[in-house]
């Protein structure tokens, strides 16, 4: 169990680093495209927060009974999703950022574990080796 959940705590870790990495780039072309690059940094920052958060309430209910756990897996997903929202119309009426730059930076985690579980499986693909 504990080989498990280092497991997930690297996995985690290494998703957080990914999507805060692309924040460098953003923060190095704020001169520059300043509405675009501050659209992105706070989409990738409301992505990990959202992505963090998921993986602190599955850690917290893994080991509960399956009512409790259902329950508690509800109610940290309607949460979420309730703080996520208005994180967003906040960002929409305070900053008004360029909305799909925004809401891409909001996917960044789902794109992040796509793109590690693509190389990982080309890595382990014995066919892509050569």
């Amino acid at each position: 169990m504990t080989n498990n959940m280092d497991n997930n705590n690297r996995y985690i870790r290494r998703i957080m680093l990914i999507i805060l990495l692309t924040n460098i780039l953003a923060i190095l072309t704020l001169p520059w495209f300043f509405k675009q690059s501050i659209s992105w940094i706070l989409g990738s920052l409301g992505s990990a927060g959202n992505f963090y958060w998921l993986a602190h309430n599955l850690k917290k209910s893994i080991e509960l009974i399956p009512t409790k756990s259902r329950v508690n897996s509800a109610k940290g997903s309607l949460t979420r999703y309730a703080v996520l929202t208005v994180f967003a119309l906040v960002i929409f009426f305070i900053v008004k950022p360029n909305i799909i730059i925004f809401g891409v930076g909001l996917l960044s985690a789902q794109i992040v574990i796509y793109i590690v579980e693509i190389v990982r499986n080309l890595k382990n693909n014995k066919y892509f080796r050569g």
